[in-house]
């Protein structure tokens, strides 16, 4: 006799519904969407839900090159119950790279206030801000820059980052005494 094996949040959390029309498949694994949920947050799958594409009439859409886990998540940080990325928190910048790579700003937004209440550091919050445009996450890590000599101490970074996070540190750096 075996023994049932009880499904995953990510299976549960894409189980088959009344409200779901598509099946993208990952690594094997089927999850069950609504395309105009998806439609809605994403550009991307906006057009593969919805262009002339063979996608389009496909019953189930393969979906390459990610990690089932990684990309259940993300879909359903757009769902009334997102699955909470603190979880594999090893793997929440990866998600914020899904984000981009399949146009789901949503996604982006959530994952810009998670990472605003992380233990992460504040140096590596600014990095990370910088490098995916997150602007609620750059607020937070600068006002952890409480001197200014914090900020000169960090200035040799600042020559890699973009003139928007730039144009925050100066902000900051002009609101300390001196």
């Amino acid at each position: 006799m075996s023994v049932a094996q009880t499904p995953s949040i990510y299976e549960t959390t894409f189980a088959k519904t009344d409200r779901t029309d598509a099946i993208l498949v990952v690594e094997g694994k089927k999850l069950h969407v609504n395309k105009t949920l998806l439609s809605i947050h994403s550009d991307y799958f906006n057009t593969l839900f919805n262009s002339n594409f063979k996608e389009k009439s496909m019953s189930e859409i393969e979906i390459k090159d990610v990690k089932f886990e990684d990309f259940a998540t993300l879909l359903s940080l757009v769902h009334p119950k997102p699955i909470d990325p603190s979880a594999e928190y090893d793997k929440a910048e990866n998600l914020l790279k899904l984000a981009e790579k399949f146009s789901l700003p949503y996604a982006k937004n959530y994952m810009d206030l998670f990472f605003g209440i992380t233990r992460m550091h504040y140096f590596d919050k600014l990095e990370l801000a910088n490098k995916y445009n997150l602007p609620t996450l750059t607020v937070n890590a600068l006002r952890y820059f409480t001197t200014r000599g914090q900020i000169f101490s960090y200035s040799h970074a600042l020559k890699n980052y973009s003139d928007r996070t730039k144009a925050r540190v100066y902000e900051r750096l002009a609101e300390l005494p001196n």
